[in-house]
């Protein structure tokens, strides 16, 4: 595997500044103020409730679940656990404008919502008709953590822009006002490669991370596509399943309706079984060794893309 330093973070403008990101060795209170982080839990066996806005109503949503099989149990004793306090990686000020800004070769804007946003309303074109998918975009999300959404058209300086959506089907795309949202721009992207099993994650044409990885089986494969990190989760068990971290992505398997009790979520999380890297073991999941994991934690920000391929 490799693992290296990222380059000092550059700026562009107080909107478009790149959010500072902590080094490998960074303490765990540090890596606190480079992204939005939760105490969260992996399997979720609750339902989701939620309020709606404008005077419309939804039913319960389903709750989510990582496609991986550990610690259920455990999880349908205690329920949810508390949300400590965190901070969301993004310049002090946001305007909005209608002028577009020319993108860098890798960057990527990100758009995260403020608590302004109970939810978020989606559009079919810039001031054009409501969408609607299987389960509406709450915020904050399940793990108390700001909705975060990577915007595929447009900058953060525009009044709209186009964003990836954490929703299935898979890739699903609508236009959201930035009104309400901070943003921020980054060159942080990744790939993952199903028939060498390996993941790789760049800074702009910098290759920081690089390593083998377990991905699904030809029963729940791993989906293919361009999705994004869309939450970066603590795991109070280090020593789990799951490892030190889950990277929640914006992907659900094609396979699996529902799993553990929930929505059949796609992540990049650690390994306690760092044997079985290399093969096609899992229900979908992307399982990396966890000190790689911690080192993506603490480096890769919301909103990064990462390409699934073959």
């Amino acid at each position: 595997m490799k693992l290296s330093n990222p380059p000092t973070p550059s700026t562009r403008s107080a909107v478009g500044s790149r959010a500072p990101r902590a080094n490998v060795d960074a303490s765990p209170q540090r890596r606190a103020t480079a992204r939005s982080l939760a105490v969260g839990v992996v399997f979720v066996v609750l339902a989701l409730v939620a309020s709606a806005c404008g005077g419309s109503s939804d039913s319960a949503l389903e709750p989510v679940a990582f496609t991986e099989s550990d610690e259920a149990e455990q999880l349908l004793r205690d329920g949810k656990p508390q949300s400590a306090e965190t901070t969301v990686p993004v310049p002090e000020t946001s305007t909005t404008t209608t002028t577009t800004l020319p993108l860098g070769e890798h960057e990527t804007w990100v758009a995260v919502a403020t608590p302004a946003i109970e939810r978020v309303e989606l559009f079919d074109a810039p001031n054009g008709n409501p969408v609607a998918f299987e389960f509406g975009v709450f915020n904050p999300t399940y793990w108390d953590t700001p909705v975060a959404l990577r915007i595929i058209e447009g900058v953060g300086t525009d009044e709209w822009v186009k964003v990836s959506l954490a929703v299935r089907p898979n890739n699903s795309e609508a236009w959201i006002r930035t009104e309400g949202f901070e943003t921020f721009s980054h060159n942080v992207h990744a790939e993952v490669i199903l028939s060498s099993r390996t993941v790789r994650v760049f800074d702009g044409d910098e290759l920081i991370a690089e390593t083998q990885a377990v991905i699904g089986t030809d029963a729940t494969p791993t989906p293919v596509g361009d999705f994004y990190v869309n939450d970066v989760l603590p795991r109070s068990n280090a020593g789990g399943a799951f490892g030190p971290w889950i990277l929640s992505l914006s992907a659900f398997s094609e396979t699996l309706d529902t799993f553990g009790g929930g929505l059949p979520v796609i992540a990049i999380h650690g390994t306690n079984n760092p044997g079985l890297v290399g093969g096609a073991h899992s229900n979908g999941c992307i399982r990396i060794p966890n000190d790689v994991v911690t080192f993506l934690a603490e480096n890769v920000p919301l909103g990064s893309p990462v390409r699934i391929s073959t």
